[in-house]
């Protein structure tokens, strides 16, 4: 999204606040019982008793629910665990490694909202509203089972949906009486049900385990889903075959090169040359160097194809820098993307084969002349974070005349790699289900996947009755991608033992479980968990700050 329409999206948001905010003091809000938390709006409705009454009333349907949450406590430990690690981890790498802000550090990839996030796209949405959905409504139909009244449900908006919620009544739930602060509006809106209360008897209070199922119940429900959308689309995936072997991944553009003026830019696709489909690269550079003019297909992030004409005249001394990491020693040295290596230490540099067959013999510490078309660049190298015992200067070259980086994009290894990740799930090594977590965030070329439009279903086509969707087939992948993946990564941050989040309150009450073994004082026990859990979610709380928002304070510390 550019500054524009982000500007755009700002002024809608701005106006939309501006009208919320009269409605609110006119009353008119009240009036539907709808209450706003800025220019959040909860709407909420007593609406879908029903509902929950079918769900979960009945010795039969009871016994399943519980058995399902029960099951569903099980996961969340798991994934309690898996996802502290992975914060903790996380924060700790940030803090060591000190890397440069990227896109995942834009504020506006901070939030899971389809369209304005840059690696979520539109197609989305349908995910996001099933897994919020989801969550709510099986908080509710667990509050049913339990007996515990569930005031009300609804939705939350700014513009458009961004959440749902049910509300069980928190005095039952939790066993404390309701703040006595509580808006009017939320005694009216109880009012009804209210009177359903058996006259005389003692309000029900939910046990540790009905508690916990109830909270369990919104992340086990994502998890389900996640893992049904999962199985129908890597299913469909068997459905599909390669257009052809092999295309160009354009992952790299020296500033300033000749394939920047010809407008190919990074992350972008070359599916022919000359008409043919594309060969290997020591080809692509064999036929540069022997024609005097070439032509390209160049396939956009849009999807679009375009013919690029090469002509002759791009020729250049020795290899183009494409990227130079931040903090690296090039980096340190001044290098940067559009400058041409020529000569290193006393070794000429004319291609990037030169270029690799220098830094294949260099150690960590080592001190080497860099010679670009500029300037000369004394640089002290660091250890290689991919090699060990080998020097490291930090930058990405170009590895033809035009000066890109492309690497070839193999269509069918990609594919069947896709299909691989549910039995890379199966291991003991939690290394398949951080793939499966981090897919919409890495690139293609390093296994990534965010969706078939509007790139890669240039590169296959449906066989068998998958053919009879024709191209919606790829759209169809795309929803049900992200259903599950919405629904899988909600669920696991909803495990994280931090409150207000289900894992906090979960984790809670596990720990006051624990504390009961050997503490009869209530109010004690009570106590220390409110503050491991306090500490806990502090810690969370800083540690994805850190993340976010650590790339950028080093930066500026670094530079200032």
């Amino acid at each position: 999204m550019n500054s524009y329409y982000l500007t755009l999206v700002l002024y809608m948001i701005l106006i939309y606040w501006l009208i919320v905010v009269v409605l609110d003091r006119k009353g008119i809000l009240e009036r539907y019982n709808i209450s706003a938390i800025g220019p959040i709006l909860m709407i909420r409705t007593l609406r879908g008793q029903k509902l929950l009454a079918r769900l979960g009333t009945g010795e039969l349907r009871e016994k399943f629910w519980r058995t399902y949450a029960n099951i569903g406590t099980v996961l969340v430990l798991i994934a309690m665990t898996f996802m502290f690690i992975l914060i903790i981890y996380g924060a700790y790498g940030t803090f060591m490694m000190k890397p440069e802000p990227t896109e995942l550090n834009a504020p506006k990839n901070w939030l899971l909202i389809p369209g304005l996030n840059d690696f979520i796209p539109m197609c989305a949405w349908i995910g996001f509203v099933v897994a919020l959905v989801v969550h709510e409504l099986s908080h509710a139909v667990l509050s049913t089972v339990e007996k515990i009244k569930v005031k009300s449900m609804g939705l939350l908006v700014l513009i458009v949906p961004i959440g749902a919620f049910a509300e069980p009544d928190s005095e039952q739930l939790f066993g404390k009486k309701e703040d006595g602060k509580k808006k009017k509006e939320e005694h009216e809106l109880a009012h009804e049900r209210d009177k359903e209360v058996e006259s005389g008897k003692t309000k029900k209070i939910a046990t540790a385990g009905e508690r916990t199922r109830i909270l369990s119940a919104g992340v086990t429900s994502n998890f389900c889903v996640a893992l049904i959308a999962f199985i129908l689309f890597f299913g469909i995936l068997f459905s599909f075959q390669p257009v052809s072997d092999t295309v160009f991944y354009v992952y790299g553009v020296a500033d300033g090169s000749h394939a920047e003026k010809l407008g190919i830019a990074s992350e972008t696709f070359i599916t022919k040359i000359d008409g043919s489909p594309a060969m290997d690269i020591a080809g692509m550079n064999n036929v540069l160097e022997e024609r005097e003019e070439i032509s390209f297909t160049v396939l956009d992030k849009q999807g679009k194809e375009r013919e690029v004409t090469v002509k002759d005249g791009y020729e250049h001394e020795g290899v183009a820098i494409v990227r130079v990491e931040g903090g690296t020693p090039a980096a340190n040295a001044g290098m940067n993307s559009g400058m041409s290596i020529t000569r290193m230490d006393n070794m000429s540099i004319t291609g990037y084969g030169d270029f690799f067959e220098f830094m294949n013999h260099t150690l960590p510490g080592q001190e080497i002349e860099v010679q670009t078309d500029e300037e000369t660049h004394m640089v002290v190298l660091k250890e290689s974070p991919y090699y060990a015992n080998r020097g490291y200067l930090g930058i990405g070259i170009a590895n033809n005349p035009l000066g890109m980086a492309v690497v070839e994009f193999p269509t069918k290894g990609y594919l069947e790699h896709l299909r691989g990740v549910p039995s890379s799930l199966m291991t003991i090594s939690p290394g398949g289900w951080l793939m499966l977590t981090i897919m919409p965030i890495l690139p293609l070329d390093r296994g990534g996947f965010s969706s078939f439009n509007p790139l890669l279903s240039n590169f296959y086509e449906p066989v068998g009755a998958a053919s009879l969707f024709g191209g919606s087939i790829f759209f169809i992948a795309d929803i049900l991608f992200w259903i599950g993946w919405l629904n899988f990564y909600i669920g696991l941050f909803n495990c994280l033992p931090a409150i207000p989040l289900d894992g906090g309150y979960v984790f809670k009450e596990m720990l006051n479980s624990v504390l009961g073994i050997g503490m009869k004082d209530k109010k004690k026990k009570e106590l220390i968990s409110i503050v491991i859990v306090f500490i806990l979610s502090v810690v969370i709380l800083l540690s994805i700050i850190l993340m976010l928002v650590g790339p950028y304070t080093f930066k500026f510390f670094a530079t200032g």
